[in-house]
Order: structure tokens, then sequence, then C-alpha cells
């Protein structure tokens, strides 16, 4: 069906032709019923110019052609050509709107110069509007198409950024889910444990798992708040400042976490991840190492990136494998994508008699600024003087509780 915006143009363009016909030489020859029909008949050809435009300006052309060599008045008529030519060259590539334009002149010069008698100037008039035309919609199709070209662009960036920002997002959740949740079942399993025999250590349990899901829900408020509204959510917390968080946690579940070395002040993106880098991997080896007791955490800052190492005693790695330093993990495997994404590298699998994992961010020539000693080159203390803590792996039951 034509559009009705199609419909309405070619009805106003037989009433400019009809009546230019009648009035162009009204002492001249007359306009015909013939010459109305044909008149008739390209505008309602033009009635499908935008779903088929090629076979409507060869449709157009016809009556068109008929109307001249019949001898009605001139001039009025081609209007229809004239509509219909724009129409294909602004739809066309360039060069089938110019060879089009060229048709159009040869199908028009042979009908006058075989057909009606000669007039004038006549012939060269007609090629140079039909030059002027096909110019038109050349230019016209070329900025539209320019136009939705830049629209799709950025339609696609728009894309990517959305979907950058729903992984970010993923990522910074399953953060604060896994390491709090893990840390929760290991305080779980420390409760359990001792509530018959040392009920204090229970509560003091219990205490720590109403902290860290405390400290859970703040972080998990912040990031979906990114959801609901991006411009006004606070960034989600989570730098190296924050470190010692990782610490204390580790130390709750038994494990002694040592933080050595400097990283001075980081781009915001970069402090998050490498955070993050260090809460995973603390994480993992409480979730998935039940004979690891240490976790040793090196920060090396040079002018042109960090370098995070992350090392456990655990021996062989009983967590997924990763092939060629890509880990298998949902966790690991989001931190890595995250480093790759800021330009640096990633790695992580068996090594130093437990399992590693390294990443190398680029700053960008940030500053360099000594982090505070509370903060770095921290020991935490020994587990057995931490309330509960001292008997790990009997006071989180089996390695599956653990794992849980």
């Amino acid at each position: 069906m034509p559009t009705l915006r199609d419909v309405l143009v070619a009805v106003a363009v037989a009433a400019a032709a009809t009546a230019g016909a009648l009035i162009a030489d009204p002492g001249g020859r007359p306009l015909l019923p013939w010459g109305v029909l044909l008149i008739g008949a390209g505008a309602l050809a033009l009635c499908w110019r935008s779903r088929y435009p090629v076979p409507v300006l060869g449709a157009v052309l016809v009556p068109v052609s008929a109307y001249y060599w019949l001898d009605h008045p001139d001039g009025p008529a081609s209007l229809l050509v004239a509509v219909a030519l724009y129409t294909v060259a602004s739809r066309l590539a360039w060069p089938r709107a110019v060879l089009a334009g060229a048709l159009v002149v040869l199908a028009w010069v042979g009908t006058e110069q075989l057909l009606v008698a000669d007039v004038p100037g006549r012939t060269g008039d007609h090629v140079w509007w039909i030059v002027a035309t096909a110019a038109c919609g050349v230019a016209v199709g070329a900025v539209r198409r320019a136009a939705q070209a830049s629209a799709e662009r950025a339609e696609e960036r728009l894309a990517r950024r959305v979907e950058q920002e729903r992984l970010r997002i993923a990522r910074d959740v399953h953060d604060v889910v896994s390491h709090s949740l893990s840390m929760i079942v290991v305080q779980a399993g420390v409760g359990a444990h001792v509530a018959a025999r040392r009920p204090e250590e229970a509560v003091a349990a219990l205490e720590r798992i109403r902290d860290t899901g405390t400290d859970a829900l703040r972080e998990l408020r912040s990031t979906l708040s990114l959801l609901r509204s991006p411009d006004d959510a606070e960034p989600v917390a989570g730098g190296l400042d924050r470190v010692d968080e990782v610490v204390r946690a580790g130390r709750a579940a038994g494990v002694t976490v040592t933080v050595t070395g400097a990283a001075g002040v980081l781009p915001a993106e970069v402090d998050r991840t490498a955070f993050g880098l260090v809460r995973e991997a603390v994480t993992n080896t409480v979730r998935h190492a039940p004979e690891a007791s240490e976790v040793r955490v090196a920060l090396t800052r040079t002018r042109t990136a960090l370098r995070v190492r992350v090392t456990d005693d655990g021996g062989a790695p009983a967590r997924p494998p990763g092939a060629a330093g890509r880990p298998d993990g949902q966790g690991l495997r989001g931190l890595a994508e995250r480093v790759e994404g800021l330009g640096g590298r990633f790695h992580a699998g068996p090594g130093d008699g437990g399992f590693t994992v390294t990443a190398e961010l680029p700053l960008d020539g940030v500053r360099e600024r000594p982090v505070d000693a509370h903060r770095t080159g921290r020991r935490s203390p020994d587990p057995a003087s931490i309330p509960g803590s001292g008997e790990r792996g009997a006071q989180c039951g089996e390695d599956a509780e653990r794992r849980g």
C-alpha cells in the first residue's frame, strides 16, 4: 500500500501539472482530456515512489512521453518526471543515480527528436532541469545516508557503553556477594562448631557475620543505585585504602594476610581493580584452599604501572583450573576482563607452592605517592590469638562445608 505522504505528493503534483498546463499557453494548444488522463496516470504511479523508485520512474516516463507526443502544452507535465527522478537519485548510490539521470535524458531527448516538433531551446532546458534534479537528489541522499550512518554509530556506541556498564555492575555485585558470603559461611561454621563448648566465641562469630553482612548490604546498595539513577549514585566504594578489611576478614577465617609494597596515588578504576583482585584472591583461598594458612600480597609501583601479586601457600590448587593463565572461575574471569579492559595483563595459576594471581595495571603517568604504612607491610596477628580462628580446619567443618 502507498504511504499517505506519497499519495499527498502525487495529488499535489497532479494538481500543479494540470493547472500549469491550463495556463501555460492560453492562446495556443489546449489541454485535451487525454492530456489530463496522462497526467493522472503519471501521478498515480508516484503513489508508490518510496517503495519502488526505479519502476515508478519508468512508469512515469511513459505517460509523460505520450503527453508530449500528443503535442499538449509544454512544461508542467515534466514536474512528474522531476519528482520521480529526485526520488531515485536520493535513494540510490550516486553511480546508479547518475545512470538513472542519463537514461532519463536519453529517453526524453529521443522522444523530442523523433516524435515532437522541434522548439528552439526546449531540449536544452529539459536536459538542464534533469541534471539539476538528479544533482539535488544525490546531494540530499548523501546527507541522509551520512546522518543515518552517524545515528547508527551513536547507537552502537551507546549499546557498547550499556553492555560495558552492565558487565561492570555484574562484576561489582559478584565481588561484594562472593567475598561476603564466603566469609559468612566460614564464620557460621566457626559458630556452629564452638557454640556448645565456647559460647562466647560463637557470639563473636555471629557479630562478625553481622558486620560482614552490613558491609555487604551497604556496598550492594551503592552498586545497585547505579541502575536506578546513574547521575545521582555515589561511586562504588572499594580501593586499596580498604585492604585492611581484607586482612581482617582473612584473619577471622584463620588465614594470615601479609601486604607489602607501596601503591601510591592511583586512578580510580585502577585502584578499584587492584582492590578487587586482592579481595577475590583472598576469598578464593578461603573457599578453595583449606590447607592454606598464609596469603602474601605484593604491590609494586613503577612509573607506568602497578603490579599486584597475590600468592597463597595452599599447595596444588584445588580450585577450578584455567588454561594459559585465564581462569575459569566467574570472579577471576571478571577480574581478567577488567584488567585487560584497562590495557593491563592478568595471570592466574599454580606458583610459589600455592596459587598465584598477578596483574599489571597501566597508570598513564599518575604521580606516585607512598601509601600510608598502616596499609602496607602489615602482617595480621597469629590466627591462634584470634578467638575462634585458631582451629580453622575443625571450626569450619569438613572441606565441603568451607567451599559452600
